[in-house]
């Protein structure tokens, strides 16, 4: 564990916060903490905005978030989809021949590969056993015998590793597929491999555009690697206390960890900070 960081002494400026899922906000049994809705409540009672940026689909955070996920800005497939308020204002596009070509070498290296469609994700039948644990992250799939073979609009293409080693693997990955791609690690289980140009931080950029709030003015919340650009990104990158050691050269502080509810501890220091900033 990293060692929390004292509060920064201007952040009552912050006017989004955005937060990843997985080793971030969610409990290590997936859920959310108690406490979120209210979270973002007080945020928007005080000119501020919540947003989450994740790996997962737009369908699993419907599942995750219900009906007020259409109430806020949303980041899914790490970059690959932007919905502000329920509206698509981004969306990425892997072409059909690209993603059979790296499900064919996904074959070829014996691990799990995943074409991440946009409304459900086609997984290699070969990974059929893991179909709980899997569905926790998509929670629409289709397990199908050959993805060479798939023809459907796309954002995303994962590869997973059962024995916790994609940031072994991932550049062997990046050797074989080359491209202009952007590849990153999702936690140590996942490669996600996205069109060039395509990545939270990016999506950060295309959403300070459309709503007016300087980078500057966010905070950001992150764990793993896929989650670099965006703490970079921002005014205030604050990675976990339970991070992976990579993440300590991209993040400027560090929140409490995703057990300790960290993200809300954060929350709450910005929604004092604002309070006190506004009404002085």
């Amino acid at each position: 564990m990293f060692e929390v960081s004292p509060q920064p002494a201007d952040l009552g400026r912050v006017r989004l916060a955005v937060t990843d899922l997985d080793g971030s906000l969610l409990l290590d049994d997936s859920t959310l903490p108690e406490g979120v809705e209210q979270r973002i409540a007080a945020l928007e009672g005080l000119g501020a905005e919540f947003a989450v940026a994740s790996g997962r689909p737009l369908y699993t955070l419907h599942d995750n978030f219900g009906a007020l996920l259409d109430e806020l800005m949303v980041v899914a497939d790490n970059g690959g989809l932007v919905v502000d308020h329920g509206k698509v204002i981004f969306k990425a596009d892997m072409p059909v021949e690209d993603y059979r070509r790296m499900a064919r070498i996904t074959s070829e290296m014996g691990d799990y590969g995943f074409i991440c469609g946009l409304d459900g994700c086609y997984v290699d039948a070969k990974a059929k056993p893991y179909e709980d644990f899997i569905r926790t992250f998509y929670t629409k799939c289709e397990f199908v015998d050959d993805l060479t073979q798939v023809d459907v609009p796309a954002n995303k293409f994962t590869v997973m590793f059962p024995n916790n080693d994609a940031l072994d693997q991932i550049g062997a990955y990046r050797d074989r597929i080359g491209g202009n791609f952007q590849y990153c690690c999702g936690g140590v289980m996942w490669v996600d491999i996205v069109p060039e140009g395509v990545s939270k931080g990016a999506a950060l950029r295309r959403v300070s555009d459309i709503t007016g709030i300087d980078t500057a003015d966010m905070a950001a919340f992150g764990d793993a690697p896929n989650d670099a650009d965006m703490l970079e990104t921002v005014g205030f990158g604050y990675m976990m206390a339970n991070a992976v050691p990579e993440m300590r050269a991209h993040a400027d502080y560090v929140a409490p960890s995703n057990e300790e509810r960290g993200v809300l501890a954060v929350i709450d220091q910005i929604v004092a900070a604002r309070r006190a900033m506004l009404h002085a």
